[in-house]
């Protein structure tokens, strides 16, 4: 017999995280139960007995998280309902789970008659539940749901992140102001449709929140509900929107709207807007495009180190927009101006190389720029021409639309300026294979002579004609 000193904590760590109750049921005597549909469904073969659940409800003491599982498309087995409604009649969750700090309520069953089972859920509330997570039901929120909201802070005492997703649903203000009474309460998911303006002059302050995920129907959504709360200590905000894409108009009031919510510039240090349409109904005015100023408010926020811009629309950035942002996010790690579709650009080589030198920091950068001509070379203090400094951080630059020649010597700028490139990404159907080609030639020299470097450098500062 395995001594228990070492047995019981091989079987805490072993049950501490699980992603269904299928391995709970499975501990039942396997005379009991069989998998039908396909394996896809446990049900009963016989009622168990009080001893056989007893491995039951040993290991469901050791589960201190009930998630879901990393890979949602991932096929499982799971207890059909009556197995579910046995366990729960016989051992209320409250006392199954007496050590549970994080619950997705997904989890418990993938059956369609649980997802919106909301007086199942409130019997795992606990004092001492950390992190809960839920979907809201699709035919709408019912009053059993609303008063669940208005519950959580009361019952949830030591809630600390909280996810609230709803596809065709979303909360509205009046669903949740007693959020703002979750003192713990560091990360919130909501999603949001069409929230009303609340009664009065009053905010929802979240003054603990550190991380904030916005979902919209529509980005107006989002800047709605923006507007309508105060965050002052919030460290990294998602916003996104899902039905169709927004106007250069509306992206610049939810950036704005960033002002009202996060007055603290200090604090913020990852921002993603996020256009998860995937293009539907993409109808661009050839005039509608994102200029430079829909983004410098966010300069004011200097401790910035991700800034995710993803499929949003079509940018027109200007080069001093560019080295503004070197100066304003010196910590920079990483940036993108994702695209979906092909476009003109007035950043410049130069502008992307002196960007990426002086973000000592950035890892990952994804922007279109211009590389048709040589770039003009920064100066030394006496006058004379030198190249940037050499940043060693950038990994994997996304050059996304860019227009590249050999005649800009591209490729050696980028074996000299950043020696620890590991590979480049561009946009499909970009021409660029015979670019690549001569920077992956440069990288097979520069192994076998490292000194050969010092030639480039040189090559790269003499007049060009």
């Amino acid at each position: 017999m395995i001594c228990r000193k070492f047995s019981d904590p091989a079987l805490n760590m072993l049950w501490c995280e699980q992603y269904s109750l299928t391995p709970l049921i499975m501990c039942l005597p396997k005379e009991t139960w069989e998998a039908t549909h396909n394996g896809t469904r446990i049900v009963f073969t016989r009622e168990p007995s009080l001893t056989d659940w007893e491995p039951v409800r040993i290991n469901a003491s050791r589960i201190r998280r009930l998630v879901a599982h990393p890979d949602v498309l991932l096929p499982c087995m799971n207890p059909s309902g009556p197995v579910l409604r046995a366990l729960f009649a016989l051992f209320p969750p409250r006392q199954l789970f007496p050590n549970i700090r994080a619950l997705h309520f997904g989890a418990v069953s993938q059956l369609p008659e649980f997802h919106s089972d909301f007086p199942l859920l409130r019997q795992f509330l606990s004092p001492e539940l950390e992190t809960l997570s839920f979907n809201l039901p699709v035919d709408g929120l019912t009053s059993e749901v609303e008063q669940f909201l208005g519950a959580l802070s009361a019952e949830l005492p030591n809630l600390n992140k909280l996810p609230i997703v709803g596809w065709d649903v979303g909360v509205t203000w009046h669903n949740i102001p007693n959020i703002q009474h979750s003192h713990r309460l560091q990360s919130l998911s909501l999603s949001v449709r069409e929230p009303e303006k609340p009664s009065g002059n009053g905010r929802l302050n979240l003054s603990t929140l550190k991380h904030l995920s916005v979902d919209g129907f529509l980005l107006q959504d989002c800047t709605a509900f923006l507007l309508q709360v105060a965050t002052p200590q919030l460290s990294a905000i998602e916003i996104s929107y899902n039905h169709m894409p927004a106007s250069p108009a509306q992206i610049t009031a939810v950036i704005e709207s960033l002002a009202t919510s996060c007055r603290t510039f200090g604090s913020l240090e990852k921002f993603f807007l996020i256009d998860y349409s995937m293009g539907l109904r993409r109808d661009f005015d050839p005039h509608s495009l994102l200029h430079s100023h829909i983004f410098r408010p966010l300069l004011k926020y200097r401790r910035l180190s991700t800034v995710n811009f993803g499929d949003i629309g079509r940018y027109c950035l200007d080069d001093v927009f560019v080295e503004d942002v070197a100066v304003a996010w010196p910590g920079l790690r990483e940036l993108k101006f994702a695209e979906e579709t092909r476009q003109t650009t007035d950043v410049t080589f130069a502008a992307m190389l002196s960007l990426a030198s002086k973000c000592k920091s950035l890892h990952i950068l994804q922007l279109s720029f211009n590389a048709t001509d040589f770039p003009t070379l920064p100066h030394a203090p006496d006058g004379t021409r030198e190249l940037w400094p050499t940043q060693t951080a950038l990994h994997e630059p996304h050059v996304a639309h860019s227009v590249v020649s050999e005649a800009s010597s591209f490729h050696l700028f980028l074996a000299v300026v950043f020696p620890s490139l590991a590979r480049l990404i561009h946009a499909e159907h970009l021409q660029f294979s015979k670019i690549k080609e001569l920077w992956e030639q440069l990288l097979k020299e520069r192994e076998m002579n490292p000194a050969i470097v010092a030639t480039w450098r040189d090559s790269l500062l003499q007049p060009q004609p």
